[in-house]
This record gives C-alpha cells, sequence and structure tokens, in this order.
C-alpha cells in the first residue's frame, strides 16, 4: 500500500516525526526553563495560547465584525453612529442594548481578538472568550429589539451589519472555544510525563494517593506482640516483692527472748 503523501510530496509519516520532533523540542526548552519541575513547566504551557488552525478562523471574524461597524446597522443607521451615538442613532431610536453590542463587537471582537493573536497569551483569550461570548448575546438581543419595536417609532429592522457582526462574534467565539476548553499537546505531553515520574519516589507516591482519594498519607508502624516480656515482668516484680516481704519478718533473737521472760 502506498503511503499518503501531500502536495509538497512530503509522507505523513515524515510530517508527524517533525511534530514530534518539534514537541519534544519545546517541552525540552520548558522544562530547561522551569528547573526541572515539571508541574511549573505545565503551568507556563497553560499560560500560552497554541491557535494553530483556529488562527485563521479568528483572523476571519475579527475581520467580519470589523467590517461590520462601518456597515448599515439598521436603516440610514450605520454602526459607527451606535458606537458613539450620534445624532443619526438618537434620531433613530437606537436602544442600550444595541449600544453595549457594537462596544462590545469593538472591544471583544476586534482588539482583544488581534491582542489574542499578537500575545498569544491565555489570559487574553480568556478575556476575549468572555467578552465575546456576552457579545454576541447582546447581538440577538439587538436584532430581537430592532424587530419588535413599536410602528410608532422611527427606523427600521435590523440590516445587514447587524447579522454581519452576530456572525462574526459567533465565529471568534466557537474559535476560541476550542482551543480554551482542551488541554493542547505540550501540556498533554507534559501531563503525561508526570504521571510516568509519579511512582518513583515515597513523596510522589503520597502525591498521588493524595489526588486519587483524597486521604492523607498515614505512616505505618510495626506492630510489636510483647505480651509475654509484660507478663514476665509482672512476674519478676511480683518475685521481689515477695522476697522483700519474707526478709522483714526474721526470727528473735536470743537476747530478745530473754528480755521478754
Amino acid at each position: 500500500m502506498s503511503k499518503a503523501v501531500n502536495k509538497s510530496g512530503e509522507s505523513r509519516e515524515a510530517i508527524n516525526r517533525r511534530r514530534v520532533e518539534a514537541l519534544n523540542k519545546h517541552l525540552e526548552e520548558l522544562e530547561r526553563d522551569a528547573g526541572g519541575d515539571l508541574a511549573k513547566a505545565e503551568r507556563r504551557a497553560a499560560g500560552t495560547m497554541v491557535l494553530g488552525s483556529s488562527l485563521p478562523v479568528l483572523m476571519c471574524g475579527m475581520i467580519v465584525v470589523l467590517v461590520s461597524i462601518f456597515m448599515p446597522h439598521s436603516g440610514e443607521v450605520h454602526g459607527y453612529d451606535v458606537l458613539f451615538y450620534s445624532d443619526t442613532a438618537q434620531t433613530f431610536v437606537t436602544t442600550l442594548p444595541e449600544r453595549v453590542y457594537v462596544w462590545l463587537a469593538l472591544v471583544g471582537g476586534v482588539l482583544l481578538t488581534l491582542g489574542t493573536a499578537i500575545s498569544r497569551s491565555s489570559l487574553v483569550a480568556w478575556l476575549n472568550w468572555t467578552l465575546t461570548g456576552i457579545g454576541w448575546v447582546y447581538a440577538v438581543l439587538a436584532i430581537g429589539m430592532r424587530q419588535s419595536r413599536p410602528p410608532t417609532e422611527p427606523g427600521d429592522g435590523p440590516s445587514f451589519g447587524l447579522v454581519m457582526g452576530f456572525v462574526g462574534m459567533l465565529v471568534i467565539f466557537v474559535a476560541l472555544s476550542s482551543r480554551l476548553l482542551r488541554r493542547g499537546a505540550v501540556q498533554k505531553a507534559i501531563a503525561a510525563k508526570r504521571r510516568a515520574e509519579a511512582g518513583k519516589d515515597e513523596e510522589s507516591r503520597a502525591a498521588q494517593l493524595v489526588l486519587r482519594t483524597g486521604l492523607a498519607p498515614r505512616q505505618d508502624t510495626e506492630l510489636v506482640d510483647d505480651r509475654r516480656d509484660k507478663v514476665r515482668a509482672r512476674r519478676h516484680r511480683a518475685e521481689h516483692t515477695d522476697d522483700a516481704a519474707s526478709g522483714d519478718e526474721t526470727p528473735d533473737q536470743p537476747e530478745d527472748r530473754e528480755d521478754r521472760n
């Protein structure tokens, strides 16, 4: 059977081998920087965001959100009108959820997404994930309020700019969820190495026992059957007591008998 070959003519086995080598090299660097402490190396790996194939999806979602701010939000009202609450936005009765959504789209969908792609920080990614998740919920509220407005109010229903922003925020949220809600390859490799080295010493075994059972380690004490020794000691003390008592009851001397007579 012929090996699977990609467009450049490189076999899949060679690609996987290069990935494993790169992973092992990165793992060695983390362990060396952490001074050999695998737990510290795992925390450092968790603090770095590995986007991988999610990066193009993330950037596409960011571009869609950015473009939606300049597109019609509702009728004559554009996204930037809602953002700065211009006279046009006030004339067509832009509601508070719409303004909150546009600000979340700018901060979470554009600025923090760009920050996540550049810094690769997990902290920034979590903040980005939180704001985009809240943002697309507010986008649904904004669409619903534009559709349910009273006929006496001026303005139109939701335009394609608002719908574009909702789709872009949802794409960013899903792309970040696929990375944040699971451990990366480096974290899995470090965890596997920690499990392999967990039973090498007594301290590691005790820590594993606490993690698995929740019970504190107990020091085993050797039980010694010393009942016979205790019985022998009591008998010896009893014999000494009897000897002392018999020594006190000595017979009378002749002089004592003559005095009594």
